[in-house]
């Protein structure tokens, strides 16, 4: 009988499929750093800025960079443009995909995309749609920055891959009992992807009290979560922004070609 495991020319069948695995990663397209950044606050607070410098200081690491608004953040506003369109209108044929992005030069471009997310719902095929979008329009960029609003955590799904992401970011707005929020941002999150380490950014509150909230959110976090997170100061301090852009672009890198992250496990760094 022949031997079924070998192909014609007698290689093993397992063999060229290897094979073919491996030219398909060599020519398939680089794929961007996913980021996601979950809006935790209840309230309405102005992240337009403080986003708006986020995204620049990826374009300062030399990333192209697409900001996925999806939680009204006006980042575009913040940048200086004027949008007529969300990720919404693309889908329903108002207008072609490409006229939903706002380029802010040639390395920073912005997508409205709240309304989009909206229409998702509870709705499988719509959160696929919704991925579909975003990956197009996504292509040739470096960085996509994700901004949810907390409850949308699972639209994250589809992004971080089998790998997950290796740093999310979770913005904690001010108020008393502030760490259920948070916590039920990364409860969300860690349902739908595996998260390597959470930065947290604190919004409209004093450093003392960011503090001890930190102390709070990372002691729940690991003993209900065995979630792994890091200081990463506050949102209006431009140089923790920058610092913490650094850190997560260098933990991005394939085989950490400028740094090396910390292994699961070891104490996470604190960048504030």
């Amino acid at each position: 009988m022949p031997d079924r495991s070998c192909g014609p020319g007698g290689r093993p069948a397992s063999t060229r499929q290897d094979q073919a695995a491996g030219l398909r990663r060599l020519f398939a397209p680089p794929q961007p750093h996913w980021l996601p950044i979950l809006i935790a606050s209840e309230r309405d607070l102005d992240n337009a800025r403080w986003l708006a410098g986020f995204a620049l200081a990826c374009v300062d690491q030399g990333a192209r960079t697409l900001v996925v608004d999806a939680a009204r953040a006006q980042v575009a506003t913040a940048l200086g443009l004027r949008v007529r369109f969300d990720l919404a209108h693309a889908f329903d044929g108002d207008c072609a995909p490409l006229e939903a992005v706002a380029a802010a030069g040639d390395q920073l471009r912005v997508l409205p995309a709240a309304r989009a997310l909206e229409q998702v719902g509870r709705n499988p095929e719509r959160l696929r749609r919704f991925e579909a979008g975003v990956r197009a329009l996504a292509a040739g960029a470096d960085c996509v920055l994700l901004v949810l609003p907390a409850p949308h955590a699972r639209a994250l799904a589809g992004f971080g891959g089998a790998a997950g992401y290796s740093d999310a970011i979770v913005v904690a707005g001010p108020g008393d009992e502030r760490e259920r929020p948070v916590l039920g941002a990364m409860r969300s999150m860690l349902g739908v992807a595996d998260i390597d380490a959470f930065r947290l950014l604190f919004q409209g509150t004093g450093a003392d009290d960011a503090g001890r909230l930190y102390s709070r959110i990372a002691a729940a976090g690991a003993r209900e979560l065995g979630a792994r997170t890091s200081d990463a100061g506050s949102v209006h301090d431009a140089s923790a922004i920058r610092r913490l852009v650094r850190l997560v672009r260098c933990r991005s890198m394939p085989g950490g070609d400028r740094c090396r992250a910390a292994p699961r496990g070891a104490p996470v760094e604190t960048v504030s």
